[in-house]
């Protein structure tokens, strides 16, 4: 059952939504710090749960949190942290992955290197 939409987590969920980038708990709250940076920080963690958001684990960084309007994959450069989106068809993915025995309930492709930007 999903919970109801109180206007803190409509502010929180629109900020998400309408960002191209994805976002730490910080740079969340302070786009609405009208709500306290605790209250950030839970409401993340429900939409997370809800499936509505998800959450990112990129490297070094603290974990940050996207609104996917499409699925996508992320390339991480080691050098800049600079996040690039890119698509890649799902099921191709898996077939490179050749797991028979295992049902894919969720495909994340993180890739690592350094961007252009870097030369």
């Amino acid at each position: 059952m999903k919970t109801r939409l109180t206007k803190k987590r409509q502010a929180i969920l629109r900020v998400l939504e309408e960002s191209s980038e994805a976002l730490s708990a910080a740079e969340v709250h302070a786009l609405v710090p009208e709500v306290d940076l605790a209250t950030v920080y839970r409401n993340l963690e429900h939409f997370t749960n809800e499936k509505t958001i998800k959450k990112l684990q990129l490297g070094t960084q603290e974990a940050r949190f996207e609104f996917q309007h499409e699925p996508h994959h992320h390339a991480v450069c080691t050098e800049c942290e600079r996040v690039l989106h890119f698509t890649a068809p799902d099921e191709k993915i898996k077939k490179l992955l050749r797991l028979e025995d295992f049902k894919v309930d969720e495909l994340e492709v993180t890739v690592r290197g350094i961007c252009n930007h870097q030369k």
